[in-house]
């Protein structure tokens, strides 16, 4: 029998969220793709109706440069996020209805700060996703109401994938 026939949530997710995946990073040991689609899917699937994310993974120097480029900051970041919303006159039509943007992740990054912070590596891709994602959904950090906000909503949306609070420190 097929998944989508015994399983018709499944269906119905994938009517929902698409994940549009490219992993251009050199590094071995990250998460499968079907991590960061359940990791992200999570985040998005009580606000929004329908959902059309890229993620993009990539080595350091590529990283290094869309932050450059895109923040002005010359160096390479864990997470980018850029949400594709207001303002995007072509694709009004089709961005009406939901979530769409697209996030990058430096695996290097990811897995340096882990190990520097004594994390589990798929712990950490987990929330650096969520985090990214949180940010396409519209949150910031910058005052520190926001940032009380977005940590509290990722530290909720981690437990109920079973991960430990990531602020918490030894």
């Amino acid at each position: 029998m097929k998944a989508a026939k015994k399983y018709p949530f499944l269906t119905l997710q994938k009517q929902r969220f698409s994940l549009h995946f490219d992993n251009r990073s050199s590094m071995a040991d990250i998460p499968a793709e079907q991590d960061f689609y359940r990791w992200i899917w999570h985040t998005l699937k009580n606000t929004y109706r329908r959902a059309d994310i890229s993620l993009l993974l990539l080595d350091e120097e590529e990283a290094r440069s869309y932050n450059r480029d895109y923040r002005g900051k010359d160096y390479a970041t864990n997470v980018l996020s850029f949400a594709l919303d207001e303002g995007e006159a072509m694709f009004d039509l089709q961005i009406s209805d939901g979530l769409h943007g697209d996030l990058i992740i430096c695996p290097q990054i990811v897995a340096k700060e882990a190990a520097e912070q004594g994390k589990i590596p798929t712990q950490h891709f987990a929330h650096l996703t969520i985090h990214g994602t949180l940010h396409l959904m519209g949150y910031d950090h910058i005052e520190d109401s926001e940032a009380e906000e977005m940590e509290t909503l990722e530290i909720q949306l981690l437990n109920q994938l079973g991960y430990p609070n990531p602020y918490l420190e030894d």
